[in-house]
């Protein structure tokens, strides 16, 4: 099974909530920051084209 982002974005909250500590709600910010970062990243890339199943290899 393939974890995709959006569960850990729906996760996050719950996360955030459990740290009492300053430290521990920095680092789920940083974590989230740079989660939102490589997200933008992805959304304009599309997967290669896959060859087809008879083709010949070179």
């Amino acid at each position: 099974m393939k974890i995709t982002p959006w569960y850990l974005v729906a996760l996050t909250p719950f996360a955030a909530i459990g740290c009492s500590g300053a430290y521990l709600g920095h680092a789920a910010v940083v974590a989230l920051t740079v989660g939102i970062f490589l997200g933008t990243l992805s959304l304009g890339s599309t997967p290669p084209p896959a060859s087809p199943p008879n083709a010949p290899a070179s």
